[in-house]
């Protein structure tokens, strides 16, 4: 077995790796060249700090390692169906945890969908601490309620999230990646609500999805948040969001609408 960096093979290889590591996963994750290189640009994967575990001169597992400051977070890691329980996936994390000391990061995050205990224990082993739980949401049809939402500048819309979000985004939808989604021509459109002629929540959504997603939303509670995901579902087929940290606003406020939890992931944190 040799450990190579993952941009020492083609987009067209790494993808046909990534794809056979996620083939038989909880949720089967599947990208084209397009898809897998634009994930890369607006996560900050770092190519060359990722790492691929090589078998018999054919790639077998892999693990992302993306970069923000002195903070990392893993981007993807899997391991070929016919190549598992060999050690290589956590070889191939190893070796990215070592390169994340190596250039000094503090810490390095993850996400873990509940129901994967094995990987879940891996992780405890090498450090990891659980930090909050996720949530993938899905609501399904558009809504019709009365709604106070209202559209909103993107500037308008994210200072006011920025100003009061009560925990940090996700790594998928915090501002760097929002911004590097902009970058590459992705437009978002803003939503607001008001009380009593103040601010109580926004919400920001990528134009022309379908169901739209929810990039970021921040909201004072269970109501402003339930007129903002009211509003949005009402310009689509419903909506999805990633990754709600349990406990936020929007999470009671999904589940008064009748929204459906797809998926529950646990966030995990390396201290260096």
């Amino acid at each position: 077995m040799e450990l190579v960096a993952a941009d020492s093979l083609d987009l067209d290889a790494l993808t046909g790796l990534f794809n056979a590591g996620y083939s038989d996963y909880v949720v089967p994750l599947k990208l084209d060249r397009n898809g897998l290189e634009f994930t890369v640009a607006v996560t900050d994967i770092d190519l060359g700090a990722s790492r691929v575990a090589v078998e018999d001169g054919e790639p077998a597992a892999f693990a992302f390692l993306a970069m923000r400051g002195d903070e990392g977070w893993i981007g993807g890691m899997g391991t070929v169906p016919a190549r598992r329980r060999r050690g290589l996936g956590r070889a191939a994390l190893e070796a990215v945890l070592r390169e994340a000391r190596s250039r000094r990061l503090a810490s390095v995050r993850l996400e873990v969908i509940e129901q994967n205990t094995p990987a879940r224990r891996l992780y405890e082993k090498l450090g990891f601490q659980h930090v909050r739980d996720l949530g993938v949401w899905i609501l399904e049809g558009g809504r019709p309620e009365v709604t106070q939402a209202q559209p909103a500048s993107f500037d308008d819309a994210h200072g006011w999230i920025r100003a009061t979000r009560a925990a940090p985004e996700p790594w998928q939808r915090a501002d760097e990646t929002v911004e590097h989604m902009r970058e590459r021509g992705l437009e978002f459109e803003g939503l607001k609500v008001d009380r009593d002629g103040e601010a109580v929540g926004a919400l920001l959504y990528q134009r022309g999805q379908r169901p739209p997603g929810v990039g970021q939303l921040a909201a004072r509670d269970e109501q402003a948040a339930a007129h903002l995901l009211v509003a949005l579902a009402a310009t689509g087929d419903g909506l999805r969001i990633v990754n709600l940290p349990a406990g936020d606003p929007a999470e009671k406020a999904l589940a008064l609408l009748q929204a459906r939890r797809q998926i529950g992931q646990h966030e995990m944190r390396l201290i260096l």
